[in-house]
């Protein structure tokens, strides 16, 4: 029950970030998306109050420019002293409470008590204040979880990089490379978020670790080679950290289970792909392939994969990547039932499997990218970072071919 339950918080946490970031980002007005934004963190929090102050360095003021449940105070305005932003925590959640002896929260302790404020937030960006969040009491748990705060911590982040990103468009319009490497940041955000949720994946099975990334890193490298887009290459990277999302319901013991599989147990796992798919299909994703990747990543050109049994004219580039990077790394990985293939065995394999379990071509791309890397004749990152001791006896045993 506690395995689920954290789960759905887990998902419910991702997908309102994804919401907060699309919003913040949105087309819409500054005023609307402020609003927007603060509406969407109190969801995540069950809090009915909340508001949204401003700094203006002109009247070195906080002004109100959103809020919700205090409507009565949208004309309120918060005189800053200089020492007042020093003692703020930047980005950091913290409880008004353990603040009412620092001189800011004395001074305006009448206007936190209307606000019913409980939970403050000091909001910066590259080193500039930029204003403050104040969430009023919960209305269901009355302490915030270790893993809440962090989440209130990216969602403070997010908002103060689209409060600077949108004061500094309004300011000055021409530096739209500062727009983008905010925006670059948030993005950076969303990632270490998601790539949160592959660890917690990975740790569900102990001869797994980092397979989520490792399939990430061979996809994304394959689809580079193929000339894909740097959009379409985030999307599969993406995919790869999330494929195997559906696991986390999976009884361990039948994840870890070091003998041959009941029919029932076999179908437990092959069920993992539309699991993965009907939770990540709830999430509104800026790359709207990912859960197609992740649903079909078990598929085959032959027909004789799952969980829809495609034929290889239905299934993608990107489905037959993705496949392709975690059978692979399943191959090279050690697993409960067997000792990891060495390389040059699971090269074999990918060889003769190619054309009924694997696409062709992208088996012909990815091989070659594999040789490549053994000659030391790779131009892109190395995609064997792990294998030293492989390698080598790949050329040992494969002959001057491979020590050019």
């Amino acid at each position: 029950m506690g395995t689920r339950w954290d789960l759905k918080r887990m998902l419910f946490n991702l997908s309102a970030l994804v919401d907060l970031g699309q919003e913040v980002t949105s087309a819409k007005g500054y005023a609307e998306r402020m609003r927007t934004a603060v509406y969407v963190i109190t969801g995540m929090f069950s809090v009915p109050r909340a508001a949204l102050f401003v700094y203006d360095p002109e009247q070195r003021a906080l002004v109100h420019v959103a809020g919700k449940g205090n409507e009565e105070l949208q004309d309120v305005r918060l005189s800053l002293r200089s020492s007042d932003v020093q003692q703020l925590p930047r980005n950091e959640p913290f409880p008004i409470r353990d603040m009412r002896t620092v001189p800011f929260f004395q001074r305006y302790e009448d206007i936190l008590a209307k606000l019913d404020a409980r939970v403050m937030v000091a909001l910066f960006a590259k080193d500039e204040f930029i204003g403050v969040l104040t969430l009023g009491r919960r209305l269901s748990r009355k302490t915030y979880l270790r893993s809440e705060w962090d989440v209130l911590k990216v969602a403070a982040h997010q908002l103060a990089s689209a409060v600077h990103n949108a004061r500094l468009f309004a300011q000055h319009a021409e530096k739209a490379r500062e727009n983008k490497r905010l925006y670059e940041d948030m993005r950076r955000i969303y990632h270490e978020t998601i790539e949160a949720f592959a660890t917690a994946i990975d740790a569900k099975d102990e001869y797994t670790k980092n397979h989520s990334y490792r399939v990430a890193h061979y996809a994304s490298a394959i689809a580079r080679q193929m000339g894909w887009r740097k959009e379409q290459v985030e999307a599969i990277y993406i995919a790869g950290l999330l494929h195997d999302i559906g696991k986390i319901i999976i009884d361990r013991k039948v994840i870890n289970k070091d003998s041959d599989l009941t029919s029932q147990e076999k179908e437990e796992i092959k069920n993992h792909p539309q699991v993965s798919y009907e939770i990540l299909s709830k999430i509104r994703f800026p790359w709207k392939e990912v859960v197609h990747f992740i649903r079909h990543h078990h598929e085959r050109p032959d027909g004789r994969g799952y969980p829809d049994a495609l034929g290889e004219k239905d299934l993608s580039d990107g489905v037959k990547i993705l496949a392709l990077s975690d059978a692979f790394d399943a191959m090279t990985s050690d697993r409960p039932y067997r000792q990891r293939l060495p390389l040059a065995e699971a090269v074999r394999e990918i060889e003769r499997c190619a054309g009924t379990q694997f696409d062709h071509h992208i088996s012909t791309v990815f091989i070659k990218m594999l040789e490549q890397e053994i000659k030391g004749k790779s131009h892109g990152q190395p995609i064997l970072e792990s294998m030293k001791m492989e390698i080598k006896a790949f050329r040992d045993a494969n002959g001057p071919r491979y020590n050019a």
